[in-house]
């Protein structure tokens, strides 16, 4: 949660930052696909890097290292500065990757869905909470007498660094590999772990998925405040209070994805987690449609808590199927599929430049979800059983060894 309020903490503050470094409304675009950029190569490199040093010393460094751009982040006099800041500090949104890897060797396979999306769906939360503590600092700082608008901006990034800090101390000295403690590597070489993860077909399918549930989030956290601020004459505070309100439905939407998709699995099979997928991803088109076209305030906040439920939901369905995809190598697959969600947030963001208003795009990329939706028929993913038990033998290898894991969770 903290590495994600770090991640976002730009978003609320940016109608102030645009208009103290003078900057247009593309610039802050450009800085948001930095932002969401960086990410994409962080998730790409750290899935294979944590199958080899475990989930806990791969998360605590992402979070110590980007504690250190945003502690700088009030520092930037121009467009240059502000992009390579966001661009570091959105290393941090790799620590999903460890996140769902961390989950899918703590948990058995059968309550995947559930695990994950709860876990990644109180992560994303602080991309919600981002948008009232941000602003909420932001207006601590402006009361102060001494304290003028750019003052109050810059200033508030001391508290998501320190948060970050905290969080990278407490994984590294409370945290565990695995039920069993010490992570044992099941592979000799990252890169020999990463290869076999690239040549997997279904791999690229869950990315491309990926990147209009996740990637679509990414983006709307960076471009919800400017468009209530831009498109219905909201102040500041109120566009990111009402933006925040898209993040925390991440407190349970994203878990309702990965229960429905457990549901699923445990009545129909592997067809059942792809088929709750699809529809999830259908309907979440067809919110950002209606929601791009409502013109009145109140309704478009309606319509936005509809579709961010549909788009969290397809997040949690996602990662219910991610685990089974290729057990051994899971960290890479976690990091692939994560970095889709990037490219997603990425394309999006340029999409945007070529639009003529924020309504106009939100409508194109919903029938752009709709379409990538359908797609996901062609998700062929098998329910192996010696295929996940390799999985669980890493924790055979771990601690004393006494102890044996099935595919279930149950010790034999």
């Amino acid at each position: 949660m903290s590495a994600f309020i770090a991640w976002f903490s730009f978003a609320p503050l940016g109608p102030a930052i645009k208009k103290s470094l003078k900057l247009s409304r593309n610039d802050i675009l450009i800085a948001n696909i930095t932002s969401v950029g960086s990410t994409v190569f962080a998730r790409f490199a750290i899935g294979p890097v944590m199958d080899m040093v475990g989930p806990r010393l791969g998360q605590a460094f992402l979070l110590a290292f980007c504690a250190i751009p945003t502690f700088f982040a009030g520092l930037v006099q121009n467009l240059g500065g502000l992009a390579v800041v966001r661009a570091l500090v959105g290393v941090v949104g790799a620590t999903f990757v460890g996140c769902q890897f961390w989950c899918s060797v703590m948990f058995s396979k059968d309550i995947a869905g559930t695990m994950n999306a709860i876990a990644g769906g109180w992560g994303n939360l602080g991309g919600g909470l981002t948008q009232a503590i941000m602003v909420g600092l932001y207006n601590l700082n402006l009361a102060s007498p001494t304290c003028n608008a750019e003052c109050a901006w810059r200033n508030a990034f001391y508290i998501p660094a320190c948060a970050l800090l905290c969080a990278a101390a407490a994984v590294y000295y409370l945290g565990d590999d695995s039920p069993k403690g010490k992570w044992v590597p099941m592979h000799k070489n990252a890169g020999g772990a990463a290869g076999e993860v690239v040549s997997n077909v279904q791999v690229w399918i869950l990315v491309i998925q990926y990147s209009v549930c996740f990637g679509m989030e990414l983006h709307v956290n960076n471009t919800a405040a400017l468009y209530y601020n831009t498109r219905f004459g909201v102040n500041l505070t109120t566009a990111g209070l009402v933006a925040s309100l898209f993040g925390l439905m991440n407190l349970f939407a994203r878990a309702w994805g990965g229960m429905i998709s457990d549901y699923c699995y445990a009545k129909y099979g592997m067809p059942g987690r792809k088929w709750a997928h699809i529809i999830i991803t259908v309907g979440e088109g067809i919110m950002l449609i209606i929601f791009s076209r409502i013109g009145s305030f109140g309704g478009a906040i309606v319509a936005m808590i509809v579709f961010s439920l549909f788009v969290q939901s397809a997040e949690g369905s996602t990662f219910g199927i991610v685990p089974y995809v290729d057990p051994p190598r899971t960290g890479g697959v976690c990091g692939f599929v994560g970095a889709g969600g990037n490219i997603g947030a990425v394309l999006w963001g340029v999409l945007f430049l070529f639009t003529d208003t924020f309504a106009n795009g939100y409508m194109y990329l919903g029938i752009i979800v709709v379409a990538v939706g359908i797609t996901g028929v062609a998700i062929n993913v098998k329910d192996d059983p010696l295929s996940q038990k390799s999985m669980h033998s890493v924790m055979d290898n771990t601690a004393d060894g006494k102890t044996s894991i099935d595919m279930k969770g149950r010790t034999v």
